[in-house]
């Protein structure tokens, strides 16, 4: 009887407390068929290296650090950016590269500039006054947005792997 009783006790608290929600998952974009894989831009004659991220910078903005390639301006002109510094404030030291453009008779050419990152957009100028704004979008992939006094073009990056950080110097240890 008192087995009947626990059993009864046990589905009647079962019954009443609210079932769990089961979280939704939010699969992140694949815009690999967006990318323009192997567009070419310049070939870098300067080393260049993507410094450590400094204390306080946050985990977003850590993740533009590094080099995204394969991307082109509305598939036709070819585009890379090398994130190399990102600091607290969400300043951005950058190389921007561009592959010739016949269009504009322009040769390939690139730009050290310094961007800024505010709510998760990266923004700087570019060639002619170009306003230039780039998000991360999904793992490994941003998306970015020229206009110039030409156009409004749009552009998907792709992170580019095995680009090594500079590594954090070794520490002393505390003695005491």
């Amino acid at each position: 009887m008192r087995r009947l009783l626990l059993a009864v006790m046990a589905a009647a608290i079962a019954g009443c407390t609210p079932a769990k929600k089961k979280p939704v998952v939010v699969a992140a974009p694949d815009l690999s068929d967006q990318l323009s894989v192997g567009c070419y831009t310049v070939d870098l004659f300067d080393p260049y290296r993507i410094e450590y991220p400094q204390a306080g910078v946050t985990q977003e903005h850590a993740k533009f650090l590094g080099v995204w390639k394969d991307g082109a301006w509305d598939g036709k002109w070819c585009h890379d950016l090398y994130i190399t510094e990102v600091r607290a404030d969400g300043t951005v030291t950058l190389l921007d590269a561009y592959g010739p453009n016949t269009a504009r008779k322009w040769e390939a050419q690139v730009y050290k500039r310094t961007g800024r990152i505010v709510d998760g957009v990266l923004t700087f100028k570019g060639v002619l006054g170009a306003q230039l704004e780039y998000r991360l979008v999904g793992d490994g992939f941003m998306v970015g947005k020229r206009t110039d006094i030409y156009a409004k073009e749009q552009i998907t990056l792709a992170k580019s792997e095995g680009v090594a950080f500079v590594p954090v110097p070794p520490r002393n240890p505390r003695r005491g």
